[in-house]
């Protein structure tokens, strides 16, 4: 966001979607569709002009789109469409201060809000029971917003299962059965808009496994899944600090996620195109890159080929990881990139 009168730039702000997915899988390449998206930036002064940069397949940023934003026309609404009830689970200190995370209901009915708060409250838990988001506790704040739905619980096309909800969420997401998200994100930030938030996760009302996470986006996950606990951490860390999944053996809709020719964003994956700006410093001289899966190496951090939804060409920083089995916690790799976002934020 730049003032127009001047020219500079007075916010920036960096994010994912979930239509950049969408480009990755197969149908694009036969279906054209349009997926609504919102840009979130302080309501400004005076008239600005408003860009979009895209990253492109070489990794390069593209400006794609511009517009000017006049705070004093008639169009300009700074209104919000829900006044649902927000709760402070956890305060910390003030909203520039702190890691604002929060929490909003889906397929809660308004009788369902009782169990909506207890299970916003061991959700938090589950991501603070884990390093580094554990020590650095202090440094967040939990909110969670009552946004009642009619129906109780998600979509679930599979088996022919739809329910009115106030985020519109549904499992097989690009034909995923586990991948649940919603595309109505206009919806999930009006209800977001209720309350303080540096990062928004959608709390589900179902026992099925499932959820997803897109950086700068939004976390979503089932509350009340065996597996829950490891889900909503796993998915966190995707949102929060851009972190990839290191796994390449489970069924995704990508094709050619991340080009082998450019070096991935994500901190914890790797092509060894620009190694030197990832992990390089944290290996321990005499480790091999890339470093062999073997049992003398287990607790190592190296160079391990497959991440990223692929076997070959593409390497994560450990054998196992919160980000590759969900079987682990956070490697090294990942922790120092969470901590660097934590610090980001709070200005730490």
């Amino acid at each position: 966001m730049k003032d127009e009168a001047s020219g500079e730039m007075i916010f920036s702000h960096t994010y994912c979607t979930l239509f950049r997915e969408w480009q990755t899988t197969e149908e694009s390449q036969r279906v054209r569709r349009a997926y609504p998206h919102v840009l979130r930036f302080p309501w400004p002064k005076a008239s600005v002009v408003v860009e979009i940069h895209d990253r492109n397949r070489a990794g390069a940023f593209q400006k794609s789109w511009s517009t000017t934003l006049d705070p004093a026309s008639i169009f300009s609404d700074p209104g919000n469409p829900y006044q649902f009830e927000s709760v402070d689970l956890e305060i910390n200190g003030t909203a520039e201060e702190k890691v604002d995370i929060l929490f909003i209901a889906e397929g809660y009915t308004a009788e369902e809000m009782d169990k909506f708060i207890d299970d916003a409250g061991r959700s938090a838990g589950y991501i603070f029971s884990e390093e580094p988001f554990k020590s650095n506790r202090q440094r967040f704040n939990i909110r969670a917003v009552k946004s009642a739905s009619q129906d109780s619980g998600t979509d679930n096309p599979g088996e022919g299962i739809w329910k009115n909800t106030v985020v519109n969420s549904s499992f097989y997401t690009f034909g995923v059965e586990r991948y649940m998200t919603t595309m109505d994100y206009r919806s999930v930030c009006d209800v977001a808009a209720c309350a303080h938030y540096d990062q928004i996760y959608i709390l589900v009302n179902t026992d099925k496994y499932g959820g997803g996470g897109i950086y700068n986006h939004y976390s979503i996950s089932a509350a009340d899944n065996l597996q829950s606990r490891a889900v909503v951490i796993h998915e966190f860390g995707h949102a929060f600090g851009g972190l990839a999944d290191e796994y390449f053996n489970s069924a995704v809709a990508y094709n050619d996620y991340f080009p082998l020719e450019v070096e991935p964003w994500n901190p914890n994956l790797t092509t060894l195109v620009d190694f030197d700006s990832k992990w390089k410093h944290m290996i321990a001289d005499g480790t091999p890159v890339p470093t062999p899966p073997d049992e003398a190496y287990e607790e190592i951090v190296g160079v391990y080929e497959g991440g990223g939804y692929v076997a070959k060409g593409v390497f994560r920083p450990m054998i196992d990881c919160r980000m590759h089995t969900n079987d682990a916690a956070f490697c090294p790799v990942c922790s120092a990139a969470l901590e660097k976002m934590i610090s980001r934020i709070t200005g730490l």
